[in-house]
């Protein structure tokens, strides 16, 4: 018997590692070139556009590494808390600098690892690009950025890495693919127009380089323009090579959008109230604003975090539903206090999944007494598996018709992520 559990213990290590060893092969595979060395991108009329994927080579990669995503290609990184982004991008594909450590401005700034304002040092992609006219070349790229803490990169020539190819920054168009030719300063955060530039001295080829500064930034495609105020529209202009190319991704349908858990049953009856998580203060409370839908705490900051406010709606008998986050690293602890009360605490099942909003990370309090003017407190503390921390996820409070709480539980979840 001993023998026989033994056995089975191999072989289900043996299946482990197997899985991580393929899920490492798979990621290695997209931060390599997908071209010939020899395809080179031609300038023509002072204009040239290159795909983000069509790099030659990468370098510095040591820390961090450029990924390819597309319809059948999703990188195994951790950290990366973004969902695919490969609708509406050119060619249908795109690059990423993963891990992506520094998600939000609470996450620690780590010099040297999640992000660099010295160019050419870090996670650098390389083009090479046949100029046939020498002169000064406006550089527009067009990447999506989430927040604030992924919309930074360098671009460098040749190795060098000037002032004005430094620090060029997004700030309009998060959440969608969007073109900017920006570079910040101390001064102006969001940028300043027509300050990132490269001077091609000579014609012939060079090699075009963009670098890491911030970990997360996705990039999809650049255009190297003389004219000063042109701006590339939508996917941009058409990739002119030597040397063949190879065809394009398979697109992807436009995603489907729907409601988050929270929202679905929150509306499910006239007569529920609700309070979302973020409309809980988050100032002096130790949590932040994560994503649209949730509040959460920096566990390399935080490992607890507590926020009131009060309830506004009318006095009664409700059945409570609380609506926390499943996590795969751990479980996180929720107290539930009215007026300073402890109503209960809940501790959201794992998952397997990076995260996971549903009815299994729901708990509902049968028959709750209410006064208009209550004082309705979270305590959240982070778990961990002893590895990892969990965020202490949360999207929301729900007020429900007494014996109604359990019923409306039952939607499909909306909002994960693998």
């Amino acid at each position: 018997m001993k023998s026989r559990q033994m056995k089975t213990k191999l072989l289900l290590v043996i299946l482990l590692t197997s899985i991580s060893f393929l899920s490492n092969s798979q990621s290695i595979k997209l931060t390599n070139s997908i071209i010939d060395e020899n395809v080179v991108f031609e300038e023509k009329a002072g204009l040239v556009a290159v795909e983000a994927e069509f790099f030659y080579q990468q370098t510095k990669t040591e820390v961090r590494q450029w990924y390819r995503s597309s319809k059948f290609e999703k990188p195994i990184v951790e950290r990366d808390e973004d969902t695919l982004h490969v609708y509406g991008s050119s060619n249908n594909a795109y690059l990423e600098i993963l891990p992506d450590t520094r998600v939000t401005h609470d996450d620690e700034l780590i010099k040297g690892e999640n992000f660099s304002d010295v160019p050419g040092i870090m996670a650098t992609v390389h083009y090479k690009i046949k100029f046939n006219t020498p002169g000064r070349y406006y550089v527009w790229v067009r990447a999506m950025s989430t927040g604030g803490e992924d919309n930074g990169i360098h671009v460098g020539i040749n190795g060098e890495w000037p002032e004005s190819g430094q620090r060029m920054q997004w700030c309009e168009g998060r959440t969608h693919w969007t073109w900017a030719s920006k570079q910040r300063t101390k001064e102006i955060h969001c940028g300043i127009p027509h300050n990132i530039y490269l001077d091609i001295k000579k014609a012939g080829e060079h090699d075009i380089q963009f670098s890491m500064r911030e970990d997360g930034f996705e990039f999809d495609k650049f255009v190297l323009t003389k004219d000063k105020f042109y701006k590339p529209k939508g996917k941009g202009p058409k990739v002119n090579a030597i040397g063949n190319l190879p065809k394009p991704y398979p697109s992807v349908s436009a995603p489907i959008i729907k409601k988050n858990y929270f929202k679905t049953i929150a509306e499910a009856l006239p007569d529920n109230k609700w309070i979302s998580s973020q409309q809980f203060p988050s100032v002096g409370t130790d949590f932040y604003k994560n994503g649209k839908n949730w509040m959460a705490i920096n566990p390399k900051t935080h490992k607890k975090a507590i926020a009131s406010t009060a309830f506004k709606f009318e006095s009664g008998t409700y059945d409570i539903v609380f609506v926390g986050v499943a996590e795969n690293d751990g479980s996180s602890k929720f107290q539930i206090l009215i007026n300073g009360e402890e109503i209960g605490i809940y501790q959201p099942p794992l998952t397997d999944k990076m995260f996971e909003e549903g009815e299994k990370s729901t708990k509902v309090w049968r028959r709750m007494k209410l006064k208009k003017g209550d004082k309705i407190t979270v305590k959240a503390e982070v778990g961990t598996d002893g590895k990892e921390f969990t965020r202490g996820r949360w999207a929301g409070i729900i007020f429900t018709p007494v014996g109604k709480g359990e019923k409306i539980l039952n939607a499909p979840s909306s909002y994960s992520q693998n």
